[in-house]
């Protein structure tokens, strides 16, 4: 296939994504980020996107999971790409582009937002497990399992802030600031989670220290010892909290592990 040829595979209208890589044809055209044969919001199907591809934050990985469908003519191959399409692309960078191309590596290099963000995720999950088990258990037992539950959503609820922060450092990093469906729907997530997070954490500090007062009155203890969590509105938002921390994370997999269109 020439680069010609090549074109008319550009994913609109119907047509197959296409795009050539080191002297291959690629189809993506089962790929959720080639939708209409565009990725993120600046490649184009139908062109061959050798030098892109080995600037871009997840390299060549991810293009090798899809069917190889022919030979470009004219392509690049694996073997001379590798010693002069690299250097020839870089120095045609701008001063933005290289400074950008060094962020990326510093954030492939470190990984802040998956540091942070599973301790927030661990954390709920915990919340919503030890509730389980105080509903199971009940009595004093289950109270003490319930305010335990409390402070790991309380926890988890904390480090949802640098987590949110470290991705929208990732979505300017590694996505240029585009957004697609999965991306929206993290981002939806987490911010529905954040709000769920301090809700619950308020609700349960209330229903587990009578009204709040945790060093007042004598009749607080007994309260804490009668809390019954099968009655109770901070165990719904565990299980709330558990099924968005369950939406982000796997659209967070669709990106880490991107899986074909049926």
């Amino acid at each position: 296939m020439t680069k010609e040829q090549l074109k008319e595979f550009n994913g609109e209208n119907g047509k197959p994504a296409y795009i050539g890589y080191k002297g291959k044809v690629y189809d993506l055209s089962k790929s959720d980020f080639w939708t209409g044969g565009r990725h993120m919001g600046r490649f184009q199907a139908g062109e061959d996107l050798t030098n892109s591809i080995d600037m871009s934050p997840h390299g060549e990985q991810n293009i090798f999971r899809f069917e190889e469908v022919d030979i470009l003519e004219d392509g690049t191959t694996q073997e001379t790409n590798t010693e002069t399409v690299v250097p020839d692309s870089e120095s045609m960078l701008s001063d933005m582009d290289k400074k950008m191309m060094a962020k990326r590596q510093w954030y492939k290099k470190n990984h802040p937002h998956p540091k942070i963000i599973h301790f927030s995720i661990g954390m709920f999950g915990m919340a919503f497990f030890v509730q389980v088990l105080a509903a199971v258990l009940g009595g004093k037992s289950g109270s003490f399992l319930a305010a335990t539950s409390l402070v790991a959503t309380a926890f988890g609820t904390l480090f949802l802030i640098p987590a949110i922060a470290s991705g929208a450092l990732s979505f300017y990093i590694n996505y240029n600031g585009f957004a697609n469906s999965i991306l929206k729907k993290k981002m939806i997530g987490s911010v529905v989670l954040l709000i769920t997070g301090v809700a619950a954490v308020l609700i349960g500090k209330m229903e587990l220290t009578a009204a709040g007062h945790i060093l007042g009155a004598g009749d607080t203890l007994v309260s804490f010892l009668k809390y019954n969590p099968l009655k109770s509105i901070y165990s719904i938002f565990t299980v709330i909290n558990m099924a968005v921390v369950t939406f982000i994370a796997s659209n967070g997999g669709k990106i880490t592990w991107p899986q074909d269109k049926k």
